[in-house]
């Protein structure tokens, strides 16, 4: 069964407008592949809000990653589950006029300049932080057995 791929837009051209404090819900799913950095099937639950300077985003994911076992090096899938808050910044304003001066690779995360953020860079990053760093099968895991 082939999964849908993630696509994590959120068009805030409507929240920006709202008074500050104003928030909206989402719930987004997909499989999120990066060219063999990571694999996973993600599920988020958003929560945008409206703050003085953009957006603050609040999520609850949850997802499959398919790693190799660091001892036998079988690929299995290995749920991890954790949250992120982040805030996004507009390159403009919601009539997308006034261009706002945000330093270049200055790392943070931003609203382009048709009012729309995406969430899948804030995914794979979080994502990639919330690995194991000596994954595993399973505990008992015996590793790499020799032929004999």
């Amino acid at each position: 069964m082939e999964r849908e791929p993630l696509r994590a837009l959120i068009n805030v051209a409507q929240l920006l407008k709202e008074p500050a404090g104003s928030s909206q819900s989402y719930d987004i799913s997909g499989t999120l592949n990066e060219e063999e950095e990571v694999e996973a099937f993600v599920d988020v639950k958003a929560k945008v809000t409206h703050i003085s300077r953009g957006v603050f985003v609040q999520c609850k994911l949850t997802a499959e990653v398919k790693l190799a076992c660091s001892r036998c090096l079988n690929t299995f899938s290995c749920p991890i589950s954790f949250t992120a808050e982040e805030e996004f910044l507009p390159i403009s304003d919601v009539s997308g006029d006034v261009a706002r001066s945000l330093p270049e690779q200055s790392g943070r995360f931003t609203i382009d300049n048709k009012n729309v953020l995406d969430l899948s860079e804030l995914i794979r990053q979080y994502i990639l932080l919330n690995l194991p760093m000596k994954p595993l099968c399973r505990l008992d895991c015996p590793g790499i057995k020799e032929a004999k």
